[in-house]
């Protein structure tokens, strides 16, 4: 007897124990999600022009206009005119507009534009004209704290437990949170942006193993993906606030405080007792079920407890081997599904960051963009889960690539007078690009075999954050040339599109377990292993072949090893 059967037999599968532990880690989503894309607000950037003199802050609108007009070049952006950012005419004191005046870059300094923000990390550190690459790098950095957060958290949790990693992460994304509201210099700021990506993602992903680990099989699935959504209801929540809060540094403030509550989990938030019975600490174990048992009123024989701890035998066969990561490119067929798979990964995920946070910077209100899209994709994504179950895997995850990479496409051939369509369509990539994620990450783990299904995604994980760590740098391009970021993410789009048509259907197939499995797999021959998921007779025995492997975070989302597979 394991866990699971103590699950099923005595404590229930989503009882009150089970059901508190899904919505402690629910209310951790709203958190993380706004972490993860609070630049969009903190650091936007609003028009700007050359302070003409150190006290031209004390001029009168109307004198202050007309000397711009002598002393700043007009230039022609997105459809209208307006003075240049980064430029100024030697001589500004001159009141004629002669036409053999030489310009100069800004030398006192920028005026910012304050209707739509107060403050942002841009205009306290001045991250313009050839110092605007630092806001790139701002993002780029946060995202190293995200990959390295993941890797760190998920060793520390296995080496000392779920609820420590946890509280520990709490604690530092509140402290990094309210220490980034009143940093002085930029070099800190991104140091504490740096500590903060790592905190929340080692929060969402350690917390969320933990609530998976005391949940049955059969309720993983759904509350999974209702996790999974909780991440996409924080960006609606950072758009709310930020609305309200117009100076980056009480914005940074919000979302720092929005972790205040998850303290209270040093008295709610119980261990894993998976994670204590696998590493021996059996007495704990006990304790915790027995803690399990009364919150959801019902008993357990005193034996159970002594099976349940009992030394396992380790079953010979397949999966008592060891596999490698080698093994997912010995052979064409796994190698190539690895490869694609990884750049499918890549694609998804640099669009994705830039699309959401870009969609600050369209036209019209950015705080209604950035909620209307985040309300769409949550509504979107479901409907794609809806559509995978009834048409396949792959129509689904690649139809929602091909349109982003069209909709993307379309915005970088739109002129740019037409900030309108430009809005639009961009929208529409944006929730494209959301749903496309959500759907992948139902997807990827099933093309892998079982034996190295955990590694697999794990390469796949690890090229998503390339492409998160990358992505900043794509808008850089728009010094060569303004349409080429959204022309680069729409050819990447199109290509992660195509990569997912080129993959295998898993759609009312077996899922394959051996590396021969995943051979045959990978070279179209799906013939060998097809069968109708309803031949599994009864729900029990369907329940067995669910025993917990763990699950796998990309990018803030979960997939498990074997539980898609009755997602059909």
């Amino acid at each position: 007897m394991d866990y699971e059967d103590v699950l099923r037999q005595y404590l229930g599968e989503f009882g009150r124990y089970q059901k508190l532990a899904a919505v402690l880690l629910v209310l951790v989503g709203p958190s993380v999600g706004a972490t993860m894309f609070a630049q969009a607000f903190l650091a936007a950037t609003p028009p700007h022009h050359c302070r003409l003199h150190q006290n031209d802050s004390s001029a009168t609108p109307g004198h202050l206009s007309e000397r711009l007009n002598f002393s700043v070049p007009m230039e022609y952006v997105d459809g209208t005119w307006r003075y240049n950012s980064c430029l100024m005419y030697n001589g500004t004191g001159g009141t004629s507009a002669g036409n053999n005046r030489t310009v100069t870059s800004c030398r006192h300094g920028w005026e910012y534009d304050q209707s739509v923000y107060h403050s942002t990390v841009v205009t306290d550190y001045d991250l313009v004209c050839e110092r605007h690459w630092l806001k790139e790098l701002g993002q780029s950095i946060f995202m190293v704290g995200v990959s390295a957060g993941g890797l760190i958290s998920g060793t520390t949790s296995d080496r000392f437990g779920r609820r420590p990693t946890v509280l520990a992460c709490i604690v530092l994304q509140l402290s990094v949170g309210l220490a980034a509201a009143f940093t002085k210099d930029f070099f800190s700021f991104l140091v504490l942006r740096l500590l903060a990506g790592g905190a929340a993602n080692g929060l969402f992903y350690v917390g969320l193993t933990l609530a998976i680990e005391v949940i049955g099989s059969s309720k993983r699935n759904a509350v999974g993906m209702t996790i999974s959504l909780s991440w996409a209801v924080g960006t609606v929540c950072l758009g709310g606030l930020a609305y309200f809060l117009r100076d980056w540094w009480s914005l940074q403030l919000a979302l720092a405080v929005m972790s205040a509550p998850l303290l209270s989990y040093w008295w709610l938030l119980p261990e894993s007792p998976r994670w204590l019975l696998s590493n021996k600490r059996n007495e704990e174990a006990k304790i915790s079920i027995q803690k399990a048992a009364k919150f959801n009123k019902v008993t357990i024989p005193d034996e159970v407890y002594e099976e349940v701890t009992k030394p396992k035998d380790e079953e010979p066969g397949e999966k008592s081997k060891k596999y490698n990561l080698i093994d997912l490119f010995r052979g064409p067929g796994l190698r190539m599904i690895t490869i694609t798979m990884s750049l499918v990964w890549f694609a998804t995920v640099s669009v994705y960051y830039a699309l959401i946070i870009g969609s600050a910077d369209l036209a019209g209100d950015p705080y209604l963009n950035f909620v209307l899209g985040a309300l769409l994709e949550i509504g979107l994504s479901l409907v794609g889960l809806v559509a995978m179950a009834k048409w396949g895997r792959r129509p689904v995850v690649g139809g929602f690539l091909f349109l982003t990479g069209a909709a993307c496409l379309a915005v970088a051939a739109t002129p740019a007078d037409r900030q309108d369509v430009i809005r639009y369509v961009s929208l529409l990539g944006r929730c494209a690009v959301g749903v496309a994620f959500t759907t992948l990450t139902v997807y990827s783990p099933e093309v892998f075999p079982t034996v190295v299904r955990t590694m697999g995604v794990g390469v796949a994980n690890m090229s998503s954050r390339t492409g998160g760590i990358l992505s900043p740098f794509v808008s850089l391009l728009a010094d060569v040339w303004a349409p080429l970021p959204m022309l680069t993410f729409g050819v990447l789009c199109t290509l992660g599109g195509a990569g997912v048509f080129s993959l295998p259907e898993t759609f009312g197939i077996r899922l394959p377990d051996t590396l021969e499995d995943g051979e045959k797999l990978g070279l179209g021959r799906r013939q060998q292993t097809k069968i109708d998921v309803i031949e599994k007779s009864t729900k029990s025995e369907r329940d067995r072949d669910l025993s917990y492997i763990g699950p796998v975070v990309v990018s803030g989302h979960v997939i498990w090893d074997n539980d898609f597979f009755y997602l059909t």
